[in-house]
């Protein structure tokens, strides 16, 4: 080994602390339970609309019914990928990995995640990736 590795071998790195939002599982268990009912449901009656509506048109549709029909589309698909999110923020959780960046595995802040529990990246990883859009 050399010198400077050696050096580096030696010096102690900093244990990750654990995202402090961990400490109320139960409470988060709940809410984000009580968030997939939600999405269910609004996902469940959008479906239905959609259904209806097609059901009603007449053929071939009118150009405004063709619209509302895209509409409802759009927004089912928006509310399954939302009921998605919060899935896969319940096994997160259960996984023990839920309030962890997924980029960097650094903590994100409880209030951040009380703003939107979903939340797979901590600010500094979702700046970085925005810069990089940015070119």
């Amino acid at each position: 080994m050399t010198a400077p590795s050696a050096i580096a071998a030696a010096r102690p790195r900093p244990a990750l602390q654990a995202p402090p939002a961990l400490a109320t599982i139960p409470a988060w268990h709940s809410l984000l339970e009580e968030r997939w009912q939600q999405r269910l449901n609004a996902l469940t009656e959008l479906a239905l609309a959609y259904h209806d509506a097609a059901e009603s048109c007449a053929r071939p549709a009118a150009a405004a019914d063709t619209a509302r029909l895209e509409k409802l589309l759009r927004q089912a698909t928006a509310a399954r990928r939302a009921l998605g999110e919060t899935e896969d923020t319940l096994a997160r959780l259960a996984d023990g990995s839920f309030g962890r960046c997924e980029q960097c595995s650094e903590s994100i802040p409880t209030a951040e995640l009380l703003t939107e529990p979903e939340t797979r990246y901590c600010g500094k990883c979702v700046a970085i990736s925005w810069v990089t859009l940015a070119g």
